[in-house]
């Protein structure tokens, strides 16, 4: 056992603090007790601590000590206890070392090192002081940090390095023939070794480690990544998983897209193919690969449909053998008109009449439903409406009403048209303004009335109070909120409501419908974008699908309304509340995580999704869905990209710690911090990052690694140099 000073049967109190302020207190007093004691005289049991007079019973008390300063001059205090002083050596092993008592222990006890308290050894042995034969000592500890502890020690001999290497912890047994004292300084050459020491470690155990996967295919999006460590995904064929997720995503830099086009699978360079970020450079390469993937087609002719194809690629591209190439590029949306063209004469018939249809949707100038661009729709409106014979051609007039995309001048005019079909035409347009439709609920025909009915644009007040006393309207708004026929029971239904309450404000009309009307009435009310805030509310907390569905779906819906559908078990209106530009960020947040990739791709597209919650979301399991729906994100957000590879430091990860410090974003603090990492890599990736200071470069040049000290060494030299 430890020799420990005789139980004294008084306590005695040091001159400069008083008896009644001395805590009387045995060994499970609580800490918070003895600072509560001490926390009016806190700078007089500093001093306590620190005068060797101080009664051993009162610096056991003081050890407990809330307050870092006090344990530690505890820790220094030849005064204190053995058993104590042992306890605090865990927290301050220079002190223990440097407390004359330490000494005398080692030499009236030779198995001290043997019943040392494993904290407190592990700490000692990061010390560069620490006695030889402690050293020598602690290697008969079965402990992986105490042997970890001693394969990164500078003092460790290299008979006790030697043990080491044949332990069974890979970490403990790699640092230990790393150590100079057993491998020798490195000169030349670190680089190389270093790349197989890192290469070396992906093994099979690192591939099982689902988590250290992931983390680094996040890092790979995100990040410059150690060249070598890419090529080595690439190479094993037991990674192809995190290849193809990297393919895929459109946050994949550059660098690692490059390295994945020479990837075995073909399938892997089929999506580096198809991404939007792949270099021009490695398109030229991919244009020479033949590979054919079943099912997919082939690394050209993914190529060929990626839009971002140089169009001197495309041009190549199109005189393909491969008639599914030649497709691809006519179908590609940046293939130039006198490509397509050419295709048009293709040997392959299908390949001919894809270009004949892209042609005839590119140069006509009347096939307005067949173009997928507005600006053209509307040109070609207005080259309609401006030939000489507008006023005669009904079926110019008809087709220009109807259209969504006809400007507002343009249906104020037809509004006003002689032919009553072109202005129930007007009236049924689902763009019509208001205003229009306000003027055209007083029109003499019956039919545009009626159709002012059914239009959901038309306001609330029009359809419930002015046409709601039209005879012929108020049936087409009982028919607009019914699922059954004309001359049905729930037609009627409405119509007596309608009749009824003819003469009362429309909020106790649009109340009777909720309450009375049957679930369609419900769902049209739902939809109405107009509609009160607290019906839209009222109807949020409905125990009809639809209606829920028909609320979640309404951009006017509020917040709190909202809110009801959170928990919805419905698919459909998670869907719609990840889309609502009204739901609150913090249920984004939640839908951000759904089970299912419809709702969390929604959410996560949602320009109401918060800053603070988008964070959370990259440093969380759907960080990677994230960035493949977001890829700039972090470029734009310089902050929260060094937060995002801030959150991946601490892993259990050794290779993704090391990646990490490679970065620039981390701090001076944290890189200072990890010179004293029990992890020689993380030591080599603080050694190499051209943020570290010199003094922390100085520090790790004499590190026990001869990788850390040689890497620590070119950065000084270059720091010289730049100097």
């Amino acid at each position: 056992m430890l020799p420990c000073p005789e139980p004294t049967t008084t306590t005695r109190a040091p001159t400069h603090l008083p008896r009644n302020l001395i805590p009387t207190m045995d060994e499970k007093t609580p800490p918070q007790f003895v600072n509560t004691s001490l926390a009016n005289t806190l700078e007089q049991a500093r001093v306590a601590a620190e005068d060797v007079s101080t009664d051993p019973e009162l610096l056991q008390e003081l050890a407990r000590s809330q307050d870092k300063a006090t344990r530690r001059a505890v820790a220094a205090n030849p005064n204190t206890p053995a058993d104590t002083l042992l306890r605090l050596g865990a927290e301050f092993p220079m002190q223990l070392v440097e407390n004359p008592v330490f000494s005398l222990l080692l030499l009236e006890n030779p198995n001290l090192v043997a019943e040392i308290p494993l904290p407190t050894l592990r700490s000692i042995l990061k010390l560069d002081n620490v006695p030889l034969f402690i050293l020598e000592q602690a290697a008969n500890k079965a402990d992986v940090e105490v042997q970890l502890a001693l394969a990164n020690n500078i003092q460790t001999s290299k008979k006790v390095l030697e043990r080491l290497t044949q332990s069974r912890d890979a970490q403990v047994a790699e640092s230990a023939r790393l150590h100079v004292n057993f491998a020798g300084e490195l000169t030349e050459g670190y680089e190389e070794k270093a790349r197989e020491v890192i290469q070396g470690n992906m093994s099979p155990a690192y591939r099982a480690e689902s988590n250290s996967l992931y983390c680094l295919a996040i890092l790979a999006q995100i990040c410059p990544i150690p060249k070598y460590i890419i090529e080595y995904l690439v190479q094993d064929s037991s990674y192809e998983y995190i290849c193809r997720s990297l393919a895929t995503s459109p946050a994949t830099l550059p660098d690692v897209l490059r390295q994945l086009a020479c990837h075995i699978n073909p399938i892997i360079r089929y999506e580096v193919a198809r991404n939007p970020r792949v270099p021009t450079d490695t398109k030229l390469q991919l244009m020479a690969d033949c590979e054919e993937i079943h099912g997919l087609g082939s690394v050209r002719s993914a190529l060929a449909s990626n839009p971002d194809t140089p169009l001197t690629i495309l041009e190549s591209l199109a005189k393909e053998n491969y008639s599914k190439v030649r497709e691809k590029v006519a179908q590609n949306p940046n293939t130039p008109l006198s490509v397509i063209q050419e295709l048009i004469n293709d040997k392959n018939g299908e390949v001919a009449c894809i270009a004949s249809e892209i042609i005839k949707l590119r140069q006509s100038s009347y096939g307005v439903f067949d173009f997928s661009n507005e600006s053209v729709r509307i040109a070609n409106i207005l080259e309609t409406y401006q030939r000489p014979d507008w006023d005669k051609n009904w079926s110019n007039r008809s087709h220009a009403a109807s259209n969504p995309n006809t400007p507002i001048f343009l249906l104020e005019e037809l509004a006003k048209d002689k032919e009553e079909m072109i202005r129930q035409s007007v009236a049924s347009n689902p763009k019509t303004p208001i205003s229009i439709l306000e003027k055209l609920a007083q029109d003499d025909s019956h039919h545009v009335r009626y159709a002012i009915a059914w239009n959901i644009r038309t306001p609330t007040d029009i359809v419930f109070k002015q046409l709601a006393r039209d005879s012929w309207a108020s049936r087409g708004v009982a028919a607009r909120m019914s699922s059954q026929n004309y001359g049905s029971t729930e037609v009627n239904d409405i119509e007596d409501i309608l009749a009824e309450e003819s003469a009362s404000p429309v909020e106790i009309i649009l109340q009777r419908l909720i309450q009375e009307g049957k679930e369609a009435a419900r769902v049209y009310l739902a939809r109405r974008v107009d509609l009160p805030a607290d019906l839209l509310i009222q109807l949020a907390r409905s125990s009809e699908y639809k209606v829920r569905e028909a609320i979640a779906q309404n951009p006017s819906t509020p917040a709190e309304g909202l809110a009801y559908l959170t928990d919805d078990k419905q698919l459909k209106i998670r869907l719609a509340l990840a889309q609502s530009p009204n739901t609150p960020s913090v249920v984004l947040e939640e839908l951000a995580e759904d089970s299912e990739n419809s709702v969390r791709d929604k959410a996560m597209q949602n320009l109401n999704l918060s800053k603070d919650a988008i964070e959370r979301i990259l440093c969380g399991k759907y960080a990677n869905d994230y960035l493949k729906q977001n890829p700039d994100f972090l470029l734009q957000n310089p902050n929260s990209l060094i937060l995002v590879i801030n959150h991946y430091l601490n892993t259990k990860s050794a290779i993704v710690n090391y990646i990490v410090l490679l970065q620039s974003q981390v701090s001076k603090t944290t890189l200072q911090e990890k010179i004293f990492s029990i992890s020689w890599l993380e030591r080599f990736a603080v050694a190499q990052n051209s943020t570290s200071s010199l003094g922390t470069i100085q520090q790790l040049a004499k590190d026990s690694n001869q990788l850390v000290r040689a890497a620590a060494k070119k950065s000084l030299e270059k720091y010289i140099l730049n100097s």
